[in-house]
This record gives C-alpha cells, sequence and structure tokens, in this order.
C-alpha cells in the first residue's frame, strides 16, 4: 500500500511540474517591448536566427512596421556580439547574460524538462513516503 502510494504521488508531481518546466527559460521579445527600432535591430542583429520573430519578412530589419513614438532614434553604437546597448526607459543594467562556463544551446528537445520534472516527482514521492512511514 505504501509503495502505490508514492507512485501515486510522485505522478501526481510529474503532471503537476512537467508543463510548468518549460516556462521560466521562456523569454519571447516582441517588438512592443523595445523603445525604439534600433533597440531591436540590435536584438536581431546578435542573434540573426531571429528565435523572436522580430523579422516578420525576413529583410534584416527588425520591427519596420511597429510605430514607435515621433522622438528619433539615437544611433546606436557597435557593442560586442550578445550585448544591447539601448536599454528600455527604467531599466536597470543587469549585465549581458553571459557565463564564464560553455554555452549549453537549446535543441528544441524537452528531455531536460521531462527529467527535471522526473527528478522533482520522485523527491516528492519520497518525501510523501519518509513522513507516511515515520507515522507508522
Amino acid at each position: 500500500m505504501r509503495v502505490r502510494s508514492a507512485v501515486a504521488a510522485a505522478v501526481l508531481a510529474a503532471t503537476v511540474s512537467v508543463p510548468l518546466a518549460g516556462t521560466a527559460a521562456a523569454a519571447d521579445l516582441d517588438c512592443a517591448d523595445f523603445p525604439n527600432q534600433a533597440a531591436a535591430q540590435v536584438v536581431l542583429d546578435a542573434d540573426p536566427t531571429d528565435p523572436n520573430d522580430l523579422d516578420g519578412n525576413d529583410n534584416g530589419q527588425a520591427c519596420e512596421a511597429q510605430a514607435y513614438g515621433s522622438v528619433a532614434a539615437a544611433p546606436v553604437p557597435a557593442t560586442p556580439a550578445g550585448q544591447v546597448a539601448a536599454r528600455p526607459a527604467g531599466a536597470v543594467a543587469a549585465g549581458d547574460g553571459s557565463s564564464a562556463g560553455p554555452v549549453l544551446e537549446h535543441d528544441g528537445s524537452p528531455l531536460r524538462y521531462v527529467v527535471g520534472g522526473l527528478a522533482f516527482a520522485v523527491a516528492g514521492g519520497a518525501a510523501v513516503a519518509a513522513r507516511r512511514a515515520s507515522r507508522a
């Protein structure tokens, strides 16, 4: 009976945690997230594969159809790859997100989310089993 309860708790924890595993990694940017076209262009130039779909017609110009304010955009100075020179209003400088270690590219596979969810589920099941064992 205890094993069955532990398995049920593990399955329940996995069912709840696996769909939520990808939300923290998602950082989709839209044209409305940028203060001007130049800032969006810097992001597009940093990653020409355009994962955020900033260049809808594939002509190399980011957010050209977006209606930004009437203030002309200041020229964007050259920056190292991956860094954005123009920050949105009210932003806090927090670095470029790089690390000293190797860069792990996401290959589109949900495997890391499944493994993380299973680890979470096993830990939850073990906690439930330990609590029930301590009551007996």
